[in-house]
């Protein structure tokens, strides 16, 4: 009986590990800027230079439909 008790205390203490290790999702310039600060990788910064943002570390969201021409 202790033996089951312990594997559920166990899986669910790695269910909650989990599930806050999925909750954080920022990308690198996110995590930077709430810092206050640039993104110190190199195609973040040559993106920045052309006005432009790092499509390699922020992809395009798949939740906004491209809308029609």
């Amino acid at each position: 009986m202790k033996l089951i008790k312990l594997a559920v205390v166990a899986l669910f203490a790695c269910a909650l590990m989990a599930g806050t290790s999925f909750a954080d999702d920022k990308t690198c310039c996110e995590k930077a800027k709430a810092e206050g600060k640039d993104c110190a990788h190199k195609c973040c910064a040559d993106a920045k230079k052309d006005g432009k943002t790092c499509e390699k570390c922020n992809p395009k969201k798949d939740g906004k439909k491209e809308e029609k021409k």
